[in-house]
Formats: C-alpha cells, sequence, structure tokens
C-alpha cells in the first residue's frame, strides 16, 4: 500500500456533498461508517453507498471505514460492502479501515471476508485498544497500513497519559516500519487554529507517520504541506541509489555521505512513496 499523505474523513450520511467535482483535496477520501454515525443512524448511513453517484468526483483513492466486526453494525457493514463487490457511487473502494483491532487474528478475518469481492480492498488497522499497541508489530505484518486512533485509546485509560501515548504512538510507527507499511496518524480536533494543526503535523512526521487523517477541508492543505513528499526530495531518492551503485559504493562528498545505510533508507522511502517507480527493496 502506498503513503497517502492526506486522508479526509467524511460521515456516510454526507457523501453526496463529496460528489462535486474538485472537493476533495486530500489524498483519499475516507467514507465513515463508525464514530461519525449515530448508532440509530448506521443503516441510513450504509444505504448512502450504494444510492450516490461518485463517478465525477475525480476521487485520486477511496476508503471506507466500517465499525468492529463484533458488533452488529460491523457485520452490516461488511455484508453490505460484499453485496456491493467494494464498489462505492461507481469508484472501487481502495483501503478498508477496520477499528477496535486487537490482534493479528482479527485482521485475518477482514481478509478472508474481503477476499470474496472481485477485487480484494487493502486493509488499514487501527491501533486504538491497548491490546493493540502490545500487538502493533503482529498486526503490522498482517495489514497493508496502521492508523492511530488515540481518541479510542485514551478512552481505555484512567487518565490522558502523555507518556503511555508516546509510548503507543512509537510502537506503532516501529512496527509500521518494521513492516514497510504506512502509519497515518490520528485526527486533530482543531478546527480553526491551523497553526496548532500545523504543530501537531511537524510532531508527527518527526515521530515517523507518514500521513495524517484530516476530519475538516479545511485542515487538509496543511496536514498535505508537511507530510506531501515532492518530487524533488524522490528525485534526490533515486540519486542516492544510483549514485552508489555506479561509484561501487562507500563514499564520502562535501554534503553527502554515500553509505549502505542511507541507500536503503532512499530505497525504503521510494518502495513506500512512490512505489510504482521503485525497486523492491530488502
Amino acid at each position: 500500500m502506498r503513503s497517502y499523505a492526506s486522508l479526509l474523513y467524511t460521515p456516510a450520511l454526507r457523501l453526496a456533498k463529496m460528489a462535486e467535482p474538485g472537493r476533495v483535496r486530500a489524498d483519499m477520501l475516507v467514507v465513515d461508517l463508525e464514530d461519525s454515525v449515530h448508532p440509530e443512524k448506521k443503516a441510513e448511513a450504509r444505504a448512502q453507498l450504494g444510492q450516490v453517484d461518485l463517478t465525477g468526483a475525480g476521487l485520486p483513492a477511496l476508503g471506507l471505514r466500517v465499525n468492529s466486526i463484533t458488533t452488529p453494525a460491523g457485520l452490516e457493514d461488511l455484508r453490505t460492502l460484499l453485496e456491493l463487490d467494494a464498489v462505492i457511487g461507481g469508484v472501487r473502494v481502495d483501503v478498508v479501515f477496520v477499528p477496535k483491532i486487537c490482534g493479528a487474528g482479527d485482521v485475518a478475518v477482514y481478509r478472508r471476508l474481503l477476499e470474496l469481492t472481485s477485487r480484494p480492498p487493502r486493509i488499514c488497522s487501527f491501533i486504538e485498544t491497548v491490546d493493540a499497541v502490545e500487538n502493533a508489530f503482529a498486526i503490522a505484518q498482517v495489514s497493508d497500513g496502521l492508523c492511530f486512533g488515540q481518541a479510542d485509546l485514551t478512552a481505555e485509560l484512567y487518565a490522558e497519559d502523555p507518556f503511555y501515548l508516546d509510548y503507543a504512538r512509537s510502537r506503532l510507527c516501529a512496527a509500521a516500519a518494521r513492516h514497510r507499511v504506512p502509519a497515518i496518524d490520528t485526527n486533530s480536533f482543531e478546527l480553526h487554529d491551523l497553526e496548532l494543526v500545523a504543530a501537531q503535523c511537524r510532531a508527527s512526521r518527526a515521530a515517523g507517520f507518514t500521513g495524517k487523517a484530516a476530519i475538516h477541508p479545511g485542515q487538509v492543505d496543511t496536514i498535505a504541506r508537511t507530510f506531501t513528499v515532492g518530487s524533488e526530495e524522490l528525485a534526490e531518492y533515486r540519486r542516492v541509489v544510483a549514485d552508489y551503485d555506479a561509484e561501487s559504493g562507500f563514499r564520502v562528498e562535501k554534503d553527502r555521505v554515500l553509505a549502505p545505510p542511507f541507500v536503503l533508507r532512499a530505497k525504503r522511502m521510494l518502495a513506500l512513496h512512490a512505489p510504482d517507480a521503485s525497486r523492491p527493496s530488502s
């Protein structure tokens, strides 16, 4: 799964508004059936998936967050998605976001069900339970990406312990890097102070996250500026790989060192951010 710098979540009940061309500036639109939909409205939200026409929206990628399969709503979400053959509004779902994961076995259940579609979506697992934090490496091994769910994780704790949350974030990012999958940070609930959102984005990228979720279109550009890996950065990664191979290994230059660790990182960043143009990395 390639990395997406910005992901815009929208409640399924508001999906029709996203059908307008150019409305979505994020790298992926994620249709939400979970937390943003009241329990009494779940069936109505689910019905929107087959009623809205998204073919003219020009979406770069489409995701769907379902309810946990351990709940009746989650079972109905998966049943509906299978009936639609993982197509929403005429657009194929690229990624299914699965919440409340506790271990690798949970992911396997979703994987087996989604394999019943003609083109199975990838799976991005939420690390938002204490069990998931402890099992992050095993979950990453069987997932196509990881998302951090800070609000739900905090709800499991007696207090919003910043030290434990830092531990959870670090563990998620390390697990994602270990298994070469994207690490998507939790959304920001700050809707007006974009400087604060920008500071949160910088801290997230420094921690090892490769993208961040947004719950409002106004957050998207700020997130994209921090997490988008531009053509110049990708070109430099390619130069590092090419120069090392061409010059027979290690050397020190005026502004850089060419050595195996830097070459390996360049290859892995290319595989994450430009998979179609990169070679397989070890």
